[in-house]
């Protein structure tokens, strides 16, 4: 036992050691790229963010990826619709599944809504981005508005292998605080409980994000403690317990 102690701390020190080096070369490029912008290099300046934007969005990405990877074997994907058919419609949206005919589409409510918006000035980038939009592995349907048929979002589950699926969604912004995200929410996850027999799903809200977690609140979710990236272990533990009123939704 005392063994296994030792090796789970030297990986913690290992994690923690990757952590402060992936800061310091994102820090040492910030400064490059400040200090090429002083000498009016403004070309060169954009070059280094461009790759330092490619470089912090992949770190998110890693983070982003669920814990959990094991396979869900009662479900068959083969249940859900084909590429750019209908999943399901109610009210005031319909849902198809994902298309190449999205491309554009996707590509502008996903500049919107991030947040290095200069990644998406390289192709290689936003060819990764729409390859993982794609995936077999995710189910991502397009939202439309159900009267002009006008392209509004999408929603979707992160990771159909995960067993906890978690929810995904993004909005242009001018269909924003309208009611769109929480009827297509319903609408997906009602097709999705009759489809695949799933009750339960996972949502991650960053804490200041108080019309996500007012959305979340809306659709019946519960707290559920705080997603694991820079702490772990004990850590974590006691930043939940002394931070309790981040995880309740007013």
């Amino acid at each position: 036992m005392p063994e296994e102690k030792d090796l789970t701390s030297r990986r913690c020190t290992i994690s923690q050691l990757k952590t402060h080096e992936m800061c310091d070369s994102i820090l040492e490029q910030l400064e490059k790229a400040i200090s090429l912008k002083e000498d009016g290099l403004i070309l060169e300046s954009d070059a280094v963010m461009n790759m330092l934007s490619l470089e912090v969005e992949k770190i998110r990405v890693q983070f982003d990826e669920p814990k959990e990877k094991t396979e869900n074997l009662n479900f068959d994907k083969s249940t859900l619709p084909r590429r750019g058919q209908l999943l399901a419609e109610y009210d005031m949206v319909i849902l198809r599944t994902k298309s190449d005919e999205d491309y554009e589409d996707y590509m502008k409510v996903s500049y919107e809504c991030a947040i290095m918006k200069s990644a998406f000035k390289e192709d290689a980038f936003k060819k990764d981005l729409w390859e993982s939009f794609l995936s077999d592995t995710a189910a991502n349907f397009s939202i439309f508005d159900k009267v002009t048929g006008e392209y509004v979002g999408y929603c979707g589950i992160k990771n159909l292998s995960a067993e906890n699926w978690e929810l995904v969604i993004e909005l242009l912004k001018k269909y924003g605080h309208r009611g769109y995200g929480y009827h297509a929410l319903v609408v997906m996850l009602n097709a999705l409980t009759e489809l695949a027999g799933k009750t339960t799903y996972r949502s991650r809200v960053d804490s200041d994000n108080y019309a996500s977690q007012n959305l979340m609140k809306k659709l019946g979710a519960i707290p559920n403690g705080i997603s694991e990236m820079f702490i772990h272990g004990e850590d974590l533990r006691k930043f939940q317990e002394e931070n309790k009123n981040l995880l309740m939704i007013n």
